[in-house]
């Protein structure tokens, strides 16, 4: 007549075959989102130094100075932020564009370091000036060396 009633439901050990699934999934997620993360920030470090370089190259081609002269530093990593800042704006001047996206440094935090080399020391064509992270030791970020502006 009538159908027995089953008691229908999962058991302790599939509720527990899909928990350990869903935990698996969860952790191979995390790290591939850490990755990601890391080469982000590796990827936006990289596209502000090419700015910075472009900046460089422009401003010393509409000032006709190398970039000691422009700066007026011969070493913007060894001065504190506003030093820093000071020396975006001179180069952002020259060269017609706005660097104040990076005055909050690079994506971990920290400044950009700017070495004027070239117009330093007995002979002036022997240092190039270049452009890179203040911390080194990051995977995969570039430093540039700016081509001689003055010498030959």
């Amino acid at each position: 007549m009538w159908a027995k009633n089953k008691n229908t439901g999962f058991t302790i050990v599939e509720l527990l075959i899909v928990v350990v699934v869903i935990a698996i999934l969860a952790a191979i997620t995390i790290v591939s989102y850490n990755g990601i993360q890391a080469r982000a920030k590796t990827s936006q470090a990289n596209t502000e130094l090419r700015q910075l370089e472009k900046a460089i190259l422009i401003a010393r081609n509409n000032e006709g100075k190398n970039l000691l002269s422009i700066t007026g530093a011969s070493c913007t990593r060894c001065f504190d932020q506003a030093r820093y800042e000071l020396t975006l704006d001179r180069i952002g001047a020259a060269a017609n564009m706005n660097l104040n996206g990076l005055k909050g440094g690079d994506p971990w935090g920290e400044k950009y370091a700017i070495d004027e080399n070239e117009g330093e020391g007995a002979n002036p064509c022997t240092s190039r000036d270049s452009v890179t992270l203040l911390t080194t030791g990051r995977t995969g970020v570039i430093t540039l060396t700016i081509p001689f502006f003055g010498c030959p």
